[in-house]
C-alpha cells in the first residue's frame, strides 16, 4: 500500500481479478488484498499465468535473485540460461557440472519452472522492454531478445502475454510511466504527441538504463579512473567506455551518466543488436545498476555506522568477467593500486600492443612474462591461472585456490567485483583491518553480521572512509 521503493524487485503483486502482475511501486489504484497473490520474480508470475503490467513494467524492476536465498548452483543456472541464450540447455548443464535432468530438478525446486520455459519468459520480458520504449523494428527487437525471427517472437509473446508485439507497443501510448527507456539514437528526441522516439540511427543503438535512488558517479568514476586500462577503457567527466568481449565478438560500449534521468545512456554499434541482452547484463554489472540503495542503507546502519558515514549513492564498480578480475587481483597482491594498474597496463601492452581488446588467457599462458618486473612466483601464478581459465572459464573458486599464489583475498576480491555475490566481507584486507581497529579505538564497534547479505557494500564503505 505504501509503494515503498525499498521493496521494488523483491516481490510482485499478482491481481487475480485482472490476470495482471505489478511491481509494488505501481501507481495504479491498489487492489483489495483478498484479490491478490504474490511472487518472488516476474518469471514466476508469468509461469502462474499472469501477464506483465504495461504501466509499471515489471521487466524494468531490479533483479531479485540475491534476495531469494537460493543455492549457488540455482543462481548460476538462472544466470547462464538468461545470458547465454545461444547455448542449449544441455550445454548449460555441462558448464554447471550437472546432468540436464538434475538441472531441470534444480530449476523446478527453486523457481518452479523448467529451464527452457525460464529462458523463454526471460526473452519475452526483454522483448517487451524493447518494444515499449524503442522505435526499433519488431525484427530488431526479436534479434535483441535472441529470438530467431520476428515470427518466433510474435508466437511466444502472444502465448505468454496474450498480446502481439504490435499491441504491446501501442499499449505504451496509453501510459506515461517510463522508468527505463530504450531509444533508437543517442540524439533522437521523443515525439510527445505519439509517445514514439525518433527514427533509429543505422549505426548506433542507445539504451537508457535506469537505477534506483542516489548514484555517486564521481566516486565510481574516480575508482575506475585510478584503475584504467589503456585503449581498453576511456573515461571522461560523465562517461565510461570499454571494449567488451562477448563470446567471439568484441565491441565498444559507451556509458554516459545522465543524473537528471537517474540513468545511464548506453550506446553501441547496431551490428551487435543480437547481443543486446548480454550488453545490458554486462553494463549492469560494471555500473551496479541493480543495487537497491534503500535496503543497503538500512543494513549498514545496523552495523554501528552512523548515517553520515554511509554513502546513499554507493555502488560497487564492477568487472564483467572473472578472468579480468582475476588478472587484476593477482597483479594487485601486496602492492598499491597505482603499482597494480601499472603492471596490468604493462601486461596489456606487452601482449596486445595497441589493441583495445583485453588480453586473453591463451596469450598469457603462452608467454613467460619476462617483460614484467615482479617476483617469479607471481608470474607463475598468473600463467597457471590463465592456463586454467583457457581450459575452463567456469572453473570454480576452489580450483583457483589450488594454484600456489592465489589465496582467499584474491578470490574474495574477484567475488566482490565480478560476481553477483553481494555479501563479500574482506576482513582480511589490510585497510579493512585498520579501519576496524580505528573505529574500535574511537569507541565505535562494528558488527559486520548485521550487514548481511550486503557486506560487499560494507567493505567498500570502509575502503572509502580510509
Amino acid at each position: 500500500m505504501a509503494r515503498d521503493p525499498r521493496f521494488d524487485g523483491k516481490f510482485f503483486v499478482l491481481v487475480n481479478t485482472t490476470g495482471i502482475f505489478c511491481r509494488p511501486i505501481c501507481k495504479v489504484r491498489a487492489p483489495l488484498e483478498h484479490n491478490v497473490d504474490y511472487a518472488y520474480s516476474a518469471i514466476e508470475a508469468m509461469h502462474k499465468g499472469f501477464r506483465p503490467c504495461l504501466r509499471c513494467r515489471p521487466d524494468s524492476a531490479p533483479q531479485s535473485f540475491a534476495w531469494q536465498g537460493v543455492e549457488t548452483t540455482a543462481k548460476r543456472a538462472a544466470k547462464l540460461l538468461t545470458e547465454d541464450v545461444c547455448s542449449s540447455v544441455e550445454s548449460i548443464a555441462k558448464r554447471l557440472g550437472v546432468s540436464p535432468r538434475y538441472l531441470h530438478k534444480i530449476m523446478q525446486t527453486h523457481f518452479k519452472i523448467a529451464p527452457k520455459q525460464f529462458r523463454i519468459f526471460h526473452q519475452v520480458l526483454l522483448a517487451k522492454r524493447l518494444l515499449q520504449s524503442s522505435s526499433m523494428s519488431v525484427e530488431q527487437v526479436a534479434q535483441g531478445a535472441s529470438f530467431t525471427s520476428a515470427r518466433q517472437l510474435q508466437h511466444h509473446m502472444k502465448t505468454t502475454t496474450g498480446l502481439t508485439p504490435t499491441q504491446i507497443r501501442k499499449g505504451l501510448n496509453a501510459t506515461k510511466h517510463n522508468s527505463d527507456k530504450l531509444i533508437g539514437s543517442a540524439s533522437g528526441k521523443a515525439n510527445r504527441k505519439s509517445n514514439e522516439t525518433a527514427a533509429p540511427s543505422k549505426d548506433k543503438i542507445s539504451l537508457l538504463l535506469s537505477y534506483q535512488g542516489d548514484y555517486d558517479w564521481p566516486l565510481v568514476r574516480g575508482f575506475f579512473e585510478r584503475r584504467l586500462i589503456a585503449n581498453n577503457e576511456m573515461i571522461s567527466d560523465n562517461s565510461l567506455s570499454k571494449t567488451l568481449s562477448i563470446g567471439n565478438q568484441h565491441l565498444r560500449v559507451n556509458m554516459q551518466h545522465q543524473p537528471s534521468k537517474h540513468a545511464f545512456n548506453v550506446s553501441f554499434d547496431s551490428q551487435f543488436v543480437g547481443l543486446t541482452g548480454q550488453i545490458i547484463s554486462s553494463v549492469s554489472k560494471i555500473l551496479d545498476l541493480q543495487a537497491n540503495p534503500y535496503v543497503i542503507f538500512e543494513a549498514l546502519k545496523h552495523t554501528g555506522l552512523s548515517p553520515k558515514q554511509i554513502n546513499t549513492g554507493l555502488r560497487i564498480p564492477g568487472i564483467c568477467t572473472r578472468f579480468e578480475a582475476g588478472v587484476r587481483a593477482i597483479l594487485g597482491q601486496q602492492v598499491s593500486v597505482q603499482a597494480a594498474i601499472t603492471q596490468v597496463n604493462r601486461l596489456q601492452q606487452g601482449l596486445c600492443g595497441d589493441s583495445d581488446r583485453f588480453v586473453t588467457p591463451q596469450l598469457i599462458a603462452q608467454s613467460d612474462l619476462a617483460f614484467l618486473k615482479m617476483p617469479a612466483a607471481r608470474k607463475l601464478a598468473l600463467i597457471e591461472f590463465a592456463s586454467m581459465m583457457a581450459e575452463n572459464e567456469d572453473a570454480g573458486f576452489e580450483q583457483w585456490l589450488a594454484i600456489k599464489g592465489i589465496g582467499p583475498w584474491t578470490v574474495n576480491y574477484v567475488r566482490l567485483r565480478a560476481s553477483d555475490d553481494t555479501d563479500v566481507w574482506l576482513n582480511t584486507d589490510l585497510i579493512i583491518k585498520q579501519q576496524i581497529a580505528a573505529f574500535a579505538q574511537g569507541g565505535q564497534a562494528l558488527n559486520d553480521a548485521q550487514a548481511a547479505p550486503w557486506r560487499s557494500y560494507l567493505t567498500l564503505t570502509l575502503w572509502n572512509l580510509s
